[in-house]
């Protein structure tokens, strides 16, 4: 697995806060986050948080993926599976409601904040271990479901949130 991060900060003119100008994330062929958007650094750094825990509140619902899994869907089946239960309904179809966590603990990118807001992904973990990401590809629509270490996935984001915390010092 390939991945890159692009972060662009800079600082109020009055030094009180720091803005992330651009953050781009690049993970195998996908490309998340708007070179045009701005945050603040504490809006990032704490939606990075509610990313990481909502990752570890997963490892609670493993058997629930496994049996989604089993079915052999599509990523596109999948995607707009959680899709539908995140912005649709709000909640999981009556014959997938065994899970133990919200639709939302699966939001794959750092929610809420204005740099993702034309991106959607979904990152779910399967094992402790093992986690795959489901987003659609920009430039032709096209939906990937990529495999990625759960620990490997949450160190691309601690990386992009200890870079923006060190822009802040």
């Amino acid at each position: 697995m390939k991945n890159s991060i692009e972060i662009c900060t800079r600082k109020s003119n009055d030094g009180q806060r720091v803005f992330v100008d651009r953050m781009l994330v690049s993970i195998d062929d996908l490309t998340f986050g708007s070179p045009d958007a701005t945050s603040l650094s504490g809006l990032m750094v704490g939606a990075i948080d509610c990313l990481t825990l909502n990752i570890e509140k997963q490892k609670s619902n493993t058997d629930f993926v496994q049996e989604i899994l089993d079915k052999k869907i599509t990523p596109e089946y999948f995607f707009q599976l959680l899709h539908d239960a995140c912005w649709i309904t709000g909640d999981w179809p009556e014959n997938c409601s065994d899970s133990l966590v919200a639709p939302s603990v699966y939001f794959g990118l750092p929610f809420g904040t204005e740099i993702f807001d034309a991106d959607e992904a979904y990152f779910v973990v399967v094992s402790s271990m093992e986690g795959v990401l489901l987003a659609r590809k920009k430039n032709n629509n096209e939906y990937v479901m990529l495999k990625i270490c759960v620990n490997d996935y949450v160190s691309i984001w601690e990386h992009a949130k200890a870079e923006i915390i060190s822009s802040a010092i």
